[in-house]
């Protein structure tokens, strides 16, 4: 079976690093790119399955980054409370999830996603 791939995008190191490593560990491919030009860059060469992207970055925002890549499905990420991002009319959004991340129930959501059991069942 083919791996699903998965681009983290934030612009902090550590949390791309701590996301990669959980993914990864759960049997997903995924890519690393440090803000939204990167990303750009990363979609083009690699063309994930699904985006993970942090709202707020320096530069160029999530948001804008999905606007941007308007085919792109996208899991947005945030700090802020999840009832003061409304992600709802971006309609290739697959939802939010607040940071720091529950990595539970983001292998959840995932597998949820991409219709994969869980290997415990």
């Amino acid at each position: 079976m083919k791996k699903i791939k998965i681009l983290i995008v934030d612009d902090r190191s550590s949390i791309l690093d701590s996301i990669s490593q959980y993914l990864e560990f759960h049997g997903f491919k995924t890519i690393k790119a440090l803000g939204g030009e990167e990303a750009i860059k990363s979609v083009n060469k690699e063309s994930p399955d699904l985006m993970i992207v942090d709202i707020t970055m320096p530069g160029m925002s999530g948001l804008e980054l999905c606007k941007k890549l308007p085919k792109q499905k996208i899991l947005f990420m945030t700090a802020f409370d999840e009832h003061d991002t409304d992600v709802e009319g971006y309609k290739n959004s697959i939802g939010l999830i607040k940071k720091p991340i529950d990595f539970t129930k983001l292998i959840t959501l995932l597998r949820k996603r991409f219709k994969i059991s869980d290997p415990k069942e």
